[in-house]
């Protein structure tokens, strides 16, 4: 019991004993014994209250007056030390009451709280599915760059692959869409979960005939030209969802066209997160998409 010093709690119980053992082996009448014995039960009833209370912050803000009031009481005759331990006694009571009328409702505060953050967190959750990305396709002028999209893609569908192709085109079956040969700006959009607030490494993997950039919340994070087979860029995420954008300019090739035995559209992304050793491929399960879309 810490009444002398609210931080240090093995040092009270041990004066408390120590005053007990003294007050047992102290001499004198029947009556004198008989006095002991009341101030004995009180300051037992004293150290059993302690051990109710050791971790309410009421008491332990009154610790070290009450520690004054037990030392004080020490050498003091029995009347008075019965007098000073009752008081003390009292102080203790008080405090466990009105713990006990104010822990439940605290309790029930602390629950709902919890209960609600809980929900809510569900609930943002529940707005994402993962497993695919939203993938746009446009005819573009030149194979080159993002100016001049058209309003409206020419195929809009779902990519639920790994974010990685290593085909002449991003969805074969489809290449008269967009015409053979013709140049095109497939955009792969999704959400991504970052599970903890750090810096994330991003590389672009890609056949040196394409363009390609990855965008986080609108901002460009990797830029890869056909000058270099990879490129890198960094960012800062904070925890929650992040909205990502993959641009990827390339030609629609015929399968069998093949120059350097790579394939035209092939790319691959990978990430590194604040906590990992290396970068690891982006699987289709880290892609969220809302509901809506």
């Amino acid at each position: 019991m810490n009444l002398t010093e609210p931080t240090r709690n093995r040092s009270i119980p041990f004066v408390l004993v120590a005053l007990l053992v003294l007050m047992s082996l102290a001499g004198g009448s029947e009556q004198a014994q008989a006095s002991q014995r009341n101030s004995d039960e009180l300051l037992l009833e004293i150290m059993d209250l302690h051990s109710e209370l050791v971790t309410n912050e009421t008491f332990l803000a009154q610790a070290k007056m009450l520690g004054v009031y037990l030392k004080a009481a020490q050498s003091l005759e029995e009347s008075k030390k019965i007098k000073i331990y009752s008081k003390v006694l009292d102080i203790l009571v008080k405090i466990k009451e009105s713990a006990v009328q104010i822990s439940p409702r605290l309790s029930e505060i602390e629950g709902e709280a919890e209960k609600k953050t809980l929900e809510e967190d569900q609930e943002r959750k529940s707005v994402y599915e993962p497993g695919a990305a939203l993938l746009e396709i446009f005819k573009a002028d030149k194979a080159e760059s993002l100016d001049n999209l058209p309003d409206l893609p020419v195929i809009r569908t779902y990519w639920n692959r790994d974010l990685a192709c290593s085909s002449h085109f991003v969805l074969p079956d489809r290449i008269s869409e967009i015409g053979r040969n013709s140049p095109y700006v497939a955009k792969f959009s999704f959400y991504y979960e970052a599970k903890r607030a750090g810096k994330y490494g991003f590389t672009v993997q890609h056949v040196r005939v394409n363009n390609c950039k990855l965008r986080i919340g609108g901002v460009d994070v990797v830029e890869a030209n056909p000058t270099e087979p990879a490129a890198q860029g960094v960012c800062n995420l904070q925890n929650g969802f992040h909205r990502v954008e993959f641009w990827l300019i390339s030609r629609a090739k015929e399968s069998g066209w093949s120059p350097g035995r790579e394939k035209a559209a092939g790319f691959q992304v990978k990430i590194l997160t604040p906590d990992a050793f290396d970068a690891v491929p982006f699987t289709k399960d880290m892609m969220l998409l809302k509901k809506e879309e």
